[in-house]
């Protein structure tokens, strides 16, 4: 049977390299931006001040916003369209992890559609925005070139993630320089989530022959470099590797989309204040048990692809390797989360990634791969 219609959606415009940052005045020209409000963190504002006083010295005013932490919630984009209105800037650059990401892709489009919320936009036409560079500091999230924007409800601790084409950013820029920094467990979290970005892609029900070569080229270039990045924080190349696989991941799901896995995460680690990677990371080996007879034919392509006999068996050694249960295990309370696993499963229900799993989980499922988490953390 012929592939049904799709459209694939692509960031406009991708600079790559080594030292790529050193473009940031023709990523500037290209959006017609002369004043940029910078959504960055305090660490990434004193590491990058050079960068800064370079463009001030062109002619581009800098207004910063540093007034987040953590996971991206709804209080910091209010906070953050307040300060954008009053700044009167004609751009935005979001560097950093997926919380700056994810909060400047939100800011471009709400702050240029007033009384727009994020629950809205999925629903709209084309919408306006305000011109976005996007500079990821990490290899996990693939933000830098999806539709999509992952914000926690700072009242509900419900995370959403609308998608639209206008949250993609106009100009990404891929340094691997700037990841250098990243620790070992860092390293690790964010990669395992942009992993499962890419094979969660390639197993879910919408993947197109488009997003199956994003996502195998991930899957290839992740699965082949994480250890080396993990173990050798300075080997360029490596860090290279991760950060184009997490961009391909990235483009992946943004075209296809995510799983069980990620819809099993996102309430554990809204509810227990967990990294979003460390979530995914727990949750996937259960998924893929799950639904791996449903998908056979796809997972043995992603273990040609890892270059392993079994994606289980790969992800799970990945997990032991970077003491992932351990981490978990003094950051969780069991007994809070075994009275807990009725609401997960209601939020994980509630959110997306169910009805694009190619083995459809009932109620139960998704509470016995909860329960299947808990017995493991307990048991070792």
């Amino acid at each position: 049977m012929s592939q049904l219609a799709s459209t694939t959606h692509f960031a406009p415009r991708i600079i790559h390299g080594a030292g790529s940052i050193s473009n940031l005045k023709a990523a500037c020209e290209a959006i017609q931006a002369t004043s940029l409000f910078v959504m960055i963190s305090e660490r990434g504002k004193k590491s990058l001040a050079k960068t800064f006083e370079h463009l001030a010295a062109n002619g581009i005013s800098l207004h910063y916003f540093t007034a987040f932490q953590s996971e991206p919630t709804t209080g910091h984009l209010q906070d953050a369209l307040v300060s954008f209105e009053r700044s009167k800037d004609d751009g935005i650059l979001a560097i950093g992890g997926g919380t700056a990401l994810d909060l400047g892709k939100a800011l471009s489009v709400l702050a240029a559609n007033k009384g727009l919320t994020l629950r809205d936009i999925p629903q709209q036409g084309p919408l306006n925005k305000i011109p976005l560079i996007a500079m990821p500091t990490t290899a996990g999230t693939g933000s830098e070139v999806t539709k999509v924007t992952v914000i926690t409800e700072t009242k509900q601790k419900r995370k959403l993630n609308p998608g639209h084409p206008s949250l993609i950013p106009d100009v990404v820029v891929l340094d691997p320089e700037l990841t250098l920094s990243m620790s070992p467990k860092i390293t690790a979290e964010t990669g395992l989530d942009a992993l499962a970005h890419a094979i969660e892609a390639y197993v879910s029900t919408r993947a197109t022959p488009i997003s199956d070569v994003f996502a195998l080229e991930a899957i290839r270039a992740i699965g082949g470099s994480i250890r080396t990045a993990y173990r050798e924080p300075q080997n360029l190349q490596a860090r290279d590797d991760m950060l184009r696989g997490s961009m391909f991941a990235g483009l992946a799901f943004s075209n296809s989309s995510t799983n069980l896995a990620h819809a099993t995460a996102r309430p554990l680690g809204t509810r227990f204040s967990l990294p979003h990677g460390l979530s995914v990371a727990l949750m996937h080996p259960y998924v893929i048990a799950f639904g791996k007879e449903a998908a056979h034919e796809r997972y043995t392509a992603i273990a040609d692809a890892l270059g392993a006999k079994s994606v289980l068996y790969f992800i799970e050694e990945l997990n032991a390797l970077f003491e992932l249960k351990e981490e978990a295990r003094k950051r969780l309370d069991l007994d809070e989360l075994i009275r807990s696993i009725p609401l997960l499963v209601e939020d994980a229900l509630s959110g997306n990634g169910i009805e694009t799993n190619r083995k459809i989980p009932t109620r139960q499922d998704i509470t016995d791969i909860y329960k299947n988490l808990v017995t493991d953390l307990m048991g070792e």
